[in-house]
C-alpha cells in the first residue's frame, strides 16, 4: 500500500466548475494504493477503475473526501480512473 505520487496518476481530462468529472491514467498501481485528488476535488462522490487485469470496470472506495483507494486484485496494473465529485481549486 502506498500513497501514489502525482506522476503515477496524471490527469488526462477534466470538465466542470461546480460538479466535476475527471479522467486519470493510473500507472503501476496495486490493491490498497491511495490516490489523493485534493488538487481537483473538494469531495469525491464516485470513482471507477477501468481496464485493470482483474475487471473491466470496478468501483473504487473513497475513504476520506478526496482519497480514493485502489480495489483488491490490482497488482502492478495500468488502468484509467474516472472520478465524479464537487469541484476543488484545480
Amino acid at each position: 500500500m502506498a500513497a501514489l505520487e502525482r506522476t503515477r496518476f496524471p490527469l488526462m481530462w477534466m470538465n466542470g466548475e461546480s460538479d466535476r468529472c475527471a479522467l486519470y491514467a493510473l500507472r503501476d498501481v496495486t490493491a490498497n494504493d491511495t490516490v489523493d485528488l485534493a488538487q481537483e476535488f473538494t469531495v469525491v462522490k464516485r470513482a471507477v477503475i477501468m481496464g485493470t487485469t482483474i475487471a473491466a470496470a470496478v468501483s473504487a472506495s473513497v475513504t476520506v473526501p478526496t482519497i480514493v483507494t485502489i480495489p483488491a486484485g490490482a497488482s502492478r496494473d495500468a488502468a484509467y480512473l474516472l472520478v465524479y465529485g464537487a469541484a476543488g481549486p484545480g
